[in-house]
């Protein structure tokens, strides 16, 4: 009983979403816990002796320059008094100006912030290298962890992408679309009355077929609208690490530029508790690209089907038009209906249906057909084919089935008066055999 009850309440509030997070972080936490026990204790032994030597170097180097020094004085018969100790204090002030000074704190970047720092480099395949395992162990243990990890954190940005989708597409449902709508409606209502003679409709297709698709009004989330959201998701980020890093603002945007690609260089890297904060940033980033993608997908999809529409529009009114004409006509066929074989050898050679039909396009939804695949593009051809083929079939259908019917006719009428002076049957039954010729198909 609870556990169906955990099971209920864990579907309806969506709660494997937060699990996932939790896994992460818990992930997270448990590789910084493991890469510590690996190379925390080597690296403070490997700051020990590197100590040790600089500190030899050091001592064996000012003795020989003390000795030097005071050879000079002697060779020289100089009155003027030598301290020692003044001397080896200048060398020391020269060595702390110079940069060479021995870690007596013996502090190791392998805290638990080094550890989420590198753990968060490696399941995100940033991998800056200032941190890396140098024990076997260490390495052994980062192979096994972005194995696991990378996938891990595949399915957490599809989700995470997932989400955004979601609460984006609602803001456009409920509020963007509204009220985009309603400004259409007022620039719509001040050009009607600032025109005093119509004006042709020169609507594109996207505005003109989007309620013959979509019968409920829907339309995907605008490429521009997901595009505002990776700005205001980067200036974030840029504004964090220009804060907690005191760095400018190009090399903010640079550092989350190559970041957010994966690139890595390490030329600037934060401070590793400032880095484990943006770490979170650039997985957010990630989750909007993710959802662009999305996007890009969706509208793609969308105008694929607009174009299907426009097919099969185009072919129920040349069959309607080709039927009125041939209405108007007793004898004959209509070429109406029929493609020139040349305007459709040419619309081929001048970038298929897709290119054909993109012409009354917008801008950006011409930029988008360059991305549509080459799989949907021939899917589009072969459907106007079909659409064709089927045009001039029906066209030629109808006119040999009233060209057969008007022979029918006269055959009808030649045997009839063949024999006009046949005596009547008694039965008021008329005997003749009346043939009826279906030619169609």
């Amino acid at each position: 009983m609870f556990w169906n009850l955990v099971a209920v309440n864990y579907e309806r509030y969506h709660l494997h979403h937060l699990a996932k997070i939790g896994v992460l972080i818990l992930y997270s936490f448990l590789g910084a816990g493991l890469f510590i026990l690996c190379e925390a204790e080597h690296e403070k032994m490997t700051k020990n002796e590197d100590n040790m030597r600089i500190l030899r170097t050091s001592i064996a180097a000012k003795q020989l320059f003390v000795q030097r020094l005071q050879n000079m004085f002697q060779t020289f018969n100089t009155t003027s008094e030598f301290s020692e100790t003044k001397l080896r204090r200048v060398l020391s002030e020269y060595d702390a100006a110079m940069g060479i000074t021995i870690d007596s704190k013996m502090e190791t970047r392998w805290d638990i912030w080094g550890g989420l720092y590198y753990a968060g480099t490696i399941y995100t395949t940033i991998g800056y290298g200032d941190l890396a395992a140098v024990t076997i162990w260490g390495r052994v243990c980062t192979m096994l962890y972005a194995m696991i990890g990378i996938p891990i954190v595949i399915n957490i940005l599809n989700d995470w992408g997932n989400m955004l989708f979601y609460f984006v597409d609602h803001f456009w449902q409920n509020i963007g679309r509204p009220w985009v709508q309603k400004m259409q409606a007022r620039l719509r209502r001040r050009k009607v009355q600032s025109l005093e003679e119509g004006s042709i409709d020169k609507t594109p297709l996207m505005e003109t077929s989007s309620t013959q698709s979509n019968p409920d009004g829907t339309r995907p989330i605008p490429l521009l609208l997901v595009l505002i959201v990776l700005f205001f998701w980067m200036t974030q980020c840029v504004a964090y690490f220009a804060y907690f890093e005191n760095w400018t603002f190009f090399e903010s945007v640079y550092f989350f530029f190559i970041s957010m690609t994966t690139i890595g260089f390490g030329d600037f890297t934060p401070n590793h508790s400032v880095a484990v904060g943006g770490i979170v940033f650039i997985l957010g980033g990630l989750s909007v690209v993710s959802m662009c993608i999305n996007v890009i997908q969706m509208q793609l999809e969308y105008l694929f089907n607009q174009i299907v529409q426009r097919i099969e529009n185009d072919f129920k009114t040349t069959l309607s038009v080709a039927a009125e004409e041939s209405r108007k006509k007793s004898i004959g066929v209509s070429e109406f209906g029929s493609i020139d074989p040349s305007k459709k050898k040419t619309m081929r050679t001048e970038g298929d249906v897709a290119t054909k039909y993109s012409e009354n396009m917008e801008m950006g939804n011409k930029l988008l057909m360059r991305f549509m695949s080459n799989h949907q593009k021939k899917m589009l051809n072969e459907k106007f084919d079909e659409r064709a083929k089927m045009r001039n079939s029906g066209t030629q259908t109808t006119s040999q089935i009233k060209v057969a019917s008007v022979q029918t006719a006269d055959r009808y009428e030649q045997t009839w008066d063949e024999d006009p002076e046949e005596a009547q049957p008694k039965s008021r039954i008329n005997t003749r055999r009346l043939y009826i010729y279906n030619t169609g198909e």
